[in-house]
Order: C-alpha cells, then structure tokens, then sequence
C-alpha cells in the first residue's frame, strides 16, 4: 500500500467538462433518502434509563441520497435525484431546498405519509449518533425506481449513486437499469448489508466508512492500524465486482483499491466542528471530479478537501462546500504530504 501526497489538484479535461457542464445535462443520478434531520446538540450522550439536556435542536435537510446530490450540485454537476417524499409539512420544505440546490427533483415521488426522519444527536467533539425513520423512502419501489431511471437523459459517462437508506429491491433495480443504460454504478453501502458476488460491474465503485468496512467483509478495522486493515477490507471487496472500492477514515484519510494497486490518502488536519454529511460529501464531490477513468487520485485529493471543510462546518447540507471553496481550499494548501 502506498501513501499518496496531497498535492492540490489538478483534475482531467473530462472531470473539468462535468464540473463546468451546467445547461440540461445530467452528469449524475442520485437514488436515496431525503430525510428532514432533527439535530440535537448535547455535552453528553444519555445512558440508559437517563436524560440529558440540550443545548439546541434545529432541522435541516438530511437524508444520504440529498446530501450526495447536493454534495455533487454544489460542485456544478448536473444531478438528478430520484426518491420519495411524504405529505407532510415537511416535504414542502425539503422539495424546495432540494430544487433551491439546482437539482432536478421531477423523479421525487409524493407518498401518502410522513417524509424520511433522522434523529442526530450530535456530541462537544463533533461526532455524531444518527437514528433514521425511513418514513416515504421505504415506499420507494423497484418498478418507479427502474421506470424513472431508464427514462433519464444522461450522455454513457453518467454515475449513478445509491445508498442502502432505500429498500433493497429498490437498490438492486437500480445497479440492474444502470448497467443496462451502460452507466457506472457508485453504491455507498451504508447502513451495511451484503453486496452479492457478481451484481457490480468492473466499471463500478463501492464505497464505505471504515465501521461499515468492518461489518460488511467481517475484517476487523481498529484504530491502532486503521489505514493497513481498512486496506485489506477494501482489497477484498474487489473479489465482489467492482472496479475501485473505497475506505474513509475520518481523520486519517482515505483507503482505495483497484487492479492498479492500494494506496492511503492522508487527511489534511482542520478542526472537526460536526462530521454529519461528511461521507456524503466526500463521495458527492468524488463523483463530481471523476472521469470514471483508470487515474482517480485527484478527484480522490478534490473529495477529502471538500469533506474537510464540510467537518469544519457545523450543519448537514448546510456545511457542504462549493466548487470554489474546495478550489480554494486546495490553493490554500502548500504541496506535499500531511499525516
């Protein structure tokens, strides 16, 4: 496994076209969650049978698929999302916020009900403790999901980007209609669950965290040698299907694996105010910077700078950065390697 130095990052002509491509083009079709987050800030986390008081309590707009697609919006990638909400008050709120993003929200489906909920209680460190109600996202079926994506305009470089906070036949009719379209799947498999042998693509990405890692290949990933085991994790998942598999670390980085080799990507150091929507971040802006080609290492430097500043930020959506402020990050940054 190689370290690799966190030069600021010069993107291909392709990623560049996609993050300037604006217009009708759709470069990215996000299928997930839409959630409004309830996200309690408290010193301390409660023990059974206690209660704690907080210290404030607001909502945003949360749920994995919208923050990937405002993730991937806010670097000025065309995105469509397809997913559901309810009929409560709520989903007028996140519909607007959504389109107020620039995404394409004619796939987002109106279900009789509430709309997906996550509860995130988030601690003094910045580390947070997320319980999610699936509400509307559990209606979402395999058939709308199949109907609508084979129905999207989108040129054969398109990702399509799927989580598991959507039913699983949801998700399976996703990877199915995304291959028959040609188009590269990018399936962050969080909440953990099986990915079978065979249903990825050499073209296609997985993607977790390094607890999820852990739970998904049965590797223990402990934070004494974090980087080596959550390379082994990643290099496993290769016997799946997939073409590139992908281990954040928080703090210390970033794990990728493909035929070409295992390599670390260290983070660089900032001060962590609230980590929630930082996987989603980071995997939003690396869909944005890659061509989908062999070289992956900028978008992968581009996707840690944006997750850096959204950890050092608080909110969820609200703490994604823009294009221009992941440029500036990077230019703000002296060349070389940080550990």
């Amino acid at each position: 496994m190689k370290d690799v130095p966190l030069y600021p990052s010069k993107l291909g002509h392709k990623a560049q076209n996609r993050l300037e491509s604006g217009g009708g083009r759709v470069d990215a079709v996000v299928i997930g969650s839409i959630n409004v987050d309830l996200v309690v800030r408290v010193r301390e986390m409660p023990g059974p049978g206690a209660t704690v008081l907080a210290e404030s309590a607001r909502h945003q707009v949360g749920g994995k698929g919208a923050n990937q697609a405002i993730a991937a919006a806010r670097q000025g990638v065309r995105v469509r999302l397809i997913g559901a909400l309810g009929t409560d008050a709520f989903a007028p709120m996140l519909k607007d916020s959504l389109a107020h993003a620039g995404i394409d929200i004619s796939g987002v489906a109106e279900v009789p009900g509430p709309s997906g909920t996550a509860l995130i209680f988030l601690e003094p460190c910045g580390q947070n403790r997320i319980v999610v109600i699936p509400g509307a996202n559990a209606a979402l079926s395999p058939e709308s999901v199949e109907r609508t994506l084979l129905a999207t305009e989108a040129p054969r470089e398109t990702a399509v980007m799927l989580q598991n906070e959507i039913p699983r036949d949801a998700v399976m009719a996703a990877i199915r209609a995304a291959h028959l379209r040609g188009w590269r799947v990018v399936w962050n498999v969080a909440p953990p669950s099986e990915v079978p042998a065979g249903v990825l693509r050499r073209g296609d990405v997985i993607a977790m965290n390094e607890v999820e890692a852990a739970q998904v290949t049965g590797r223990e990933v402990s934070d004494e040698r974090t980087a080596a085991e959550a390379a082994e994790a990643a290099e496993a998942m290769l016997a799946r299907g997939a073409g590139l598999t992908i281990v954040t670390l928080g703090p210390k980085g970033v794990v990728a694996t493909s035929a070409r080799g295992t390599f670390h990507l260290p983070a660089w150091p900032v001060e962590v105010r609230d980590t929630t929507a930082a996987g989603d971040t980071w995997l939003g802006a690396f869909v944005a910077a890659w061509d989908g080609g062999e070289d992956v290492h900028e978008a992968l430097r581009y996707a840690t700078a944006a997750a850096s500043l959204c950890v050092s930020r608080m909110g969820a959506a609200d703490s994604i950065p823009a294009r221009r402020e992941v440029e500036a990050f990077l230019r703000s940054r002296p060349q070389g390697k940080f550990v």
